[in-house]
């Protein structure tokens, strides 16, 4: 039924697309049909080709109707092989009809006479441009003198002849560009063919080359008439019975081939369509025929299978050159219609929808979703529960709407009504608030209370409305604008209302405390490091402290406090150490939650200083081969050291710690070679040579 519902649908769309030259085309196509079965019908060809329109309208129905693959497969083969075997068996018959039709009408006669009104616009216009683009061209044109030879050398064709192809050939980047293009009556029977050269002088000769030469060659040697362009200059020449013609215009190159057609020596029989039919109608239309009941009835069911077969040729050749295609086209803007101004829809319908559609391979790309409107229409306004359909329209022609998806849309509508609520404000960390600040008061909002605005039922769901402000690390007063939120019995948020205002602004009236006050913490370091080390870090924590008491007492102390001695005469590395604040006893310190905090955590770094250290050492060769004797100039060479002072104090004190090689493992008799020493000691020093190379000579 799927296979039913598609043929369905595009019959639907095509009638419901046909425009007026759409019923023009439809209509000649009928006719045509019309005239070849009233032509036929009284021959065993006839009642054969009924037999098989016949069965095969039969085969066509089933196996739409029913879902049959492997059936539907072996169909299509029999009709491909019916139309192939159709022409073979009645070949005899075709044959006498075609020379009935062609000795009655002089259809070969007008189709001779009408070559070059076929062949001279196409040359003619494919010449233009090659001589605009200087394209290299070679066009022979073949009379009574049979070219064969010519066409074997070359590639053969059997298009007709059109600018296009032409163009195509002598296009630079094709691999027949080079060589003429042959061609007999209005056919291209072969490109690329190699044409016999002329031994005469041309006029012009240095400015001439091969292609003219061949042009003037093949007109010596036949009665062919050659069309030739020049690569260089553009300019456009005809060769004919051994001359050479050029430059000429395209006026010139017409009338030229006019004369070879031989149209300007002898007026022409004017052939049209009109004439043709004309001839055809008098060998087979009888006017002494009398329209009895049952002829009329005869014609009128060759008219309906004329129609039927016309149907299915022009729906074939619109699926073949522009083919229909399905597809969805997602985000279609929906709108309601009658909406009343005091009646609210719930739940809110979708802005969009979307649609399976019918078209055209050519106009699919150009659709978008603004290309089709859908809307739903109110039949009444009372409150309610509906059931609206969706129907989408489009300004775009040959465009069906196969299926909406949603197709219909539940609907409840309701009144508006409104209510004002007071604001409720919440504080979800107040607990995070510095120890040594509170909060006055309670926070208020402006305005107070608020309105709700929306449908009867959602609105009447409002418990309360609420917003909320963190005092987390506040030490000043806040004055915030907040959003506010809707929420039913249950705390969950209600969507679907309006909210008027939809924002306020909150006040909390944060200030310190009396007895309190916010210090910072410093580390009391007492000693100095050992020599040849720094102190390079020094952190307490928590940095700052709440300290609680005595309101004199706090009034007397400064905005720091310090904490019991911390030596570091002795130390070295990273440490860390806990130690009590110097605090009166009347005073207590709080750390940021409010606790207690007797001691602090001290982190001490303690680091070597960097320093540099200039030495002396000579240079020990190592490696060498026992019977070679080295020689290194200058023997020994400066150090400056650089890196932490402890460690160049050790190699102070013992100076065994560095050494400086010379690697002389690879060294060969008779050698003199500038080479880098090698530092040889502990690890993190860096060193510099000076002289940075010395000369080693080997004996």
């Amino acid at each position: 039924m799927d296979s039913f519902q598609s043929l369905y649908n595009q019959t639907v769309f095509l009638i419901s697309n046909l425009t007026w030259f759409g019923m023009i085309d439809l209509g000649l196509v009928t006719a045509a049909f019309y005239f070849i079965l009233t032509l036929i019908r009284r021959s065993a060809f006839g009642y054969m080709m009924r037999e098989i329109l016949l069965l095969g309208l039969a085969l066509f129905v089933l196996t739409t109707l029913l879902p049959l693959p492997v059936f539907d497969w072996l169909v299509r083969g029999i009709l491909v092989a019916t139309l192939v075997a159709t022409p073979i068996i009645f070949q005899a018959q075709l044959r006498r009809f075609l020379e009935r039709v062609g000795r009655s009408s002089g259809l070969a006669q007008a189709v001779r006479e009408s070559v070059s009104e076929r062949v001279i616009p196409e040359i003619t216009h494919a010449v233009e441009n090659m001589v605009d683009s200087r394209t290299g061209a070679l066009i022979v044109l073949e009379q009574n003198d049979s070219l064969d030879e010519i066409v074997r050398t070359g590639v053969s064709f059997g298009g007709r002849v059109t600018s296009e192809l032409l163009e195509s050939i002598f296009y630079n980047g094709t691999p027949l560009h080079d060589g003429a293009v042959l061609v007999q009556g209005d056919k291209v029977v072969a490109a690329g063919c190699v044409l016999p050269l002329t031994e005469r002088l041309l006029p012009a000769e240095k400015r001439l080359g091969t292609r003219h030469r061949a042009a003037v060659g093949m007109c010596e040697t036949s009665d062919a008439f050659v069309i030739v362009v020049s690569e260089e200059t553009g300019q456009l020449g005809v060769a004919q019975q051994g001359n050479l013609y050029r430059p000429l215009s395209l006026l010139e190159l017409r009338e030229k081939m006019l004369d070879f057609y031989g149209s300007s020596s002898r007026p022409a029989k004017p052939f049209s369509l009109w004439t043709l039919l004309g001839d055809l109608l008098k060998q087979i239309w009888h006017p002494d025929i009398s329209f009895k009941p049952k002829d009329i009835l005869l014609n009128l069911g060759l008219l309906f299978v004329a129609l039927l077969l016309s149907l299915i040729v022009w729906s074939f050749v619109i699926e073949q050159t522009n083919p229909f295609q399905l597809a969805r086209v997602e985000e279609i803007a929906l709108r309601i219609e009658n909406l009343p101004s005091d009646m609210r829809i719930i739940p809110p319908p979708p802005e969009t929808v979307s649609a399976v559609i019918q078209t055209t391979n050519d106009l699919l790309p150009t659709l978008r979703p603004s290309s089709f409107q859908a809307t739903a229409t109110l039949a009444r306004t009372a409150p309610g529960l509906y059931r609206l359909p969706i129907e989408i329209n489009s300004g775009v022609s040959q465009v069906l709407v196969v299926s909406v998806d949603p197709a219909t849309l539940d609907i409840e509508l309701a009144p508006i009504i409104s209510r004002t609520i007071p604001i409720q404000v919440n504080i979800p960390d107040e607990q995070n608030l510095p120890t040594a600040y509170e909060l006055v008061g309670i926070p208020t909002a402006v305005p107070s209370e608020v309105k709700i605005v929306g449908p009867a039922p959602i609105v009447e769901k409002v418990e309360q409305v609420e917003t909320s402000i963190s005092l987390a690390n506040a030490t000043t007063s806040i004055r915030e604008t907040r959003p506010l939120r809707v929420l039913d019995e249950r705390g969950q948020e209600v969507f679907g209302v309006e909210i008027q205002p939809n924002q306020a602004q909150i006040n909390a009236n944060i200030q310190p405390k009396l007895n309190a006050r916010e210090v910072s913490v410093q580390a009391n370091v007492t000693g100095q490091p050992p020599q040849g080390y720094q102190l390079s870090n020094l952190s307490v924590t928590p940095a700052n402290v709440t300290l609680q008491g005595s309101i004199d007492q706090l009034a007397e102390l400064g905005g720091v406090i310090t904490t019991l001695p911390v030596d570091v005469s002795q130390a070295t590395g990273n440490f860390d150490v806990q130690i009590p604040l110097d605090l009166p006893s009347s005073l207590q310190a709080l750390d940021d939650n409010g606790a207690p905090a007797r001691h602090v955590k001290v982190t001490v770094g303690i680091t070597p200083r960097a320093g540099n250290l200039a030495i002396t050492r000579n240079v020990d060769p190592i490696g060498a081969t026992r019977n070679l004797t080295i020689s290194i100039e200058p023997s020994s060479v400066d150090l400056l050291l650089n890196g932490a002072q402890p460690l160049l104090n050790e190699i102070r004190s013992n100076p065994d710690l560095v050494h400086v090689t010379l690697d002389a493992s690879g060294l060969r008799r008779g050698q003199q070679i500038n080479m880098a020493p090698t530092f040889v000691g502990p690890d993190g020093v860096e060193v510099q040579f000076v002289p940075a190379s010395v000369l080693v000579i080997v004996d």
